[in-house]
């Protein structure tokens, strides 16, 4: 059943067209993603069935008493006021309206003494009453508590002030009150921006059995692989759908891409038999002075010119980043050793005489819960500590989570050049390849995006001898280009690499060894996200 029709809709911001006349249909229980690159208007169309954003031209149609709710991206202003579990509890506004008629219907039933006005009482009562259990409202309690258990949130939360959390708090909360307002249509941007893989693991099984509708945002190739139904890719202002899961959407696109390209190659095949065929005429009226050569030739001329009208252009493959390593001496086999470590921060334990071992080559995964020392014990390998020894000869390359700049307003250009040593020229021109143009180079770090930030950081790297690279949550904030480039160029990498992510797709592509953080100890599983869930259960029974 139809329940949302986005019919010829445009939307600028001043420099062209976002959206170009995009159409597409919602039915009901799709669950559909949304793809394309930074800045292409995948938000922005949100928005727009949001209601939160003007249409240019075009039309939105939602379908009678469909009720949709929104989460956002990022840490954005929230005006909501009130305690965490008032705010979760909000989802339930209509319930608690039953339940406040039904203590009313209760309270009158007490004092009513006249018996036919009892009986509609009674009638009244059991009706509503019918209709508060249908809607689940002697659940609320189970509902609420499943929740917050499968998104891990504290119920120490719930007695703060909404206002007086941290943007990803804000963000976690109101991704739980959206999902017990069970609505018929879910919009979810970068739903899981804020989530750790049990988080993420939850919010899955949550949607793959959800009753309604969802349309999601998000560059979790592996969530979408596990939700999604249906892919619709924004690309150019242009919306193309494709059926089936992200890994379906890759297939059915490099299907379309190598059919494209030999249609391609046939039409340049009869562009230029026809230019030949054009110029032999001409040359033959020359020779003859017969200008029935030319009128044939003017005719192809006419053809060959409609003929390239409708024609293809050649087929734009995705700029890939030309990011290549270059690993340093191999080091010892023993990279980082890690014997009885006890780790804290705060009157925190995070391990307990905890043990790893590293070896060179090795593409290393840390997963855990958030909060549970990841980033603590990266800091603790890059610092010193007795109980973790390095192998000798490592030359490290580090990518920290939070990237900062010394001097916000030193500009590309000299950031990377006081950084590498290399002259302006070189500088350019190693910046161009990764894909900083023009005046690019002249915006100051401090206002660079998230990506860009990650783009600069690892063109300094490239131009440093390592051996081993550490890097904490490499994939937060770049779109899914520049994360298959990333994943590309990290495989070819001849040394070793120890990472923090959330990426199950990113750890399944490079990993070829998982450590978890888990009861304050190190567990080693050896292949990559797949094969530890297949150890996981088995391993965590033993301990």
């Amino acid at each position: 059943m139809l329940i949302l029709n986005v019919n010829k809709v445009c939307k600028s911001f001043g420099f062209g067209k976002l959206l170009d006349n995009l159409s597409f249909t919602v039915n009901e229980g799709e669950r559909i993603a949304i793809v394309g690159k930074n800045g292409c208007g995948k938000s922005t169309l949100l928005k727009l069935i949001n209601k939160t954003e003007r249409l240019d031209s075009g039309e939105i149609t939602i379908k009678k008493d469909v009720v949709v709710e929104y989460l956002e991206q990022g840490d954005v202003a929230d005006s909501k006021t009130g305690k965490c579990i008032d705010i979760i509890k909000s989802a339930f506004a209509s319930l608690y309206e039953i339940e406040d008629r039904l203590r009313y219907y209760e309270s009158k039933m007490q004092i009513e003494t006249n018996e036919n006005a009892l009986n509609k009482l009674i009638s009244s009562y059991s009706n509503l009453q019918e209709k508060f259990i249908q809607l689940g409202g002697y659940e609320i309690d189970t509902k609420v508590n499943m929740v917050l258990e499968g998104l891990k949130i504290d119920k120490s939360l719930m007695d703060r002030e909404f206002s007086s959390l941290s943007g990803g708090e804000r963000t976690i909360i109101n991704l739980a009150r959206i999902l017990l307002s069970n609505p018929d249509l879910l919009l979810l941007d970068e739903p899981t921006n804020h989530l750790d893989i049990t988080r993420l693991e939850f919010l899955e099984n949550y949607l793959k059995n959800y009753k309604g509708s969802v349309i999601i945002v998000s560059h979790d190739r592996y969530f979408l692989d596990r939700v999604v139904n249906k892919v619709l890719e924004l690309e150019d202002g242009k919306i193309k759908i494709y059926f089936g899961n992200y890994s379906s959407y890759l297939r059915q696109k490099e299907d379309e891409e190598v059919k494209e390209f030999e249609i391609y190659k046939i039409q340049q095949k009869r562009i230029q038999e026809m230019e030949k065929a054009i110029k032999r005429l001409k040359e033959w009226g020359k020779m003859a002075d017969n200008p029935m050569f030319f009128r044939r030739a003017k005719a192809i001329q006419s053809n060959l010119d409609r003929y390239k009208e409708n024609a293809l252009d050649k087929p734009q493959t995705t700029k890939k980043l030309p990011i290549k390593f270059n690993a340093s001496n191999r080091g010892s086999q023993f990279v980082i050793t890690i014997k009885d470590l006890n780790l804290t921060i705060g009157n925190k334990n995070l391990l307990h005489n905890a043990n790893c071992v590293i070896e060179n080559g090795e593409k290393v995964a840390i997963i855990g819960e958030n909060g549970c020392g990841k980033s603590t014990l990266i800091k603790a390998i890059l610092n010193g500590n007795d109980s973790i020894k390095l192998g000798g000869n490592q030359r490290i390359g580090y990518l920290s989570q939070i990237i900062e700049f010394e001097d916000k307003k030193q500009n590309v250009l000299n950031y990377f050049m006081s950084s590498t040593g290399l002259n302006e020229e070189q500088t350019r021109s190693k910046l161009f390849n990764m894909q900083f143009f023009k005046s690019d180079v002249i915006k100051s770090v401090g206002s660079l995006s998230g990506g860009e930030k990650i783009r600069l950081k690892l063109a300094v790297m490239l131009q440093q001898d390592i051996n081993l690279l550490i890097l904490d949550e490499p994939t937060n904030h770049i779109d899914i280009d520049t994360r298959e480039v990333l994943e590309d160029t990290l495989k070819d990498f001849k040394g070793t690499i120890l990472f923090v992510s959330h990426d199950r797709y990113f750890i399944n592509k490079l990993s070829n060894k998982i450590v978890e953080f888990y009861n304050q100890k190190l567990y080693t599983f050896y292949g990559n996200y797949d094969d530890y869930l297949l150890d996981r259960e088995n391993i965590h029974l033993k301990y």
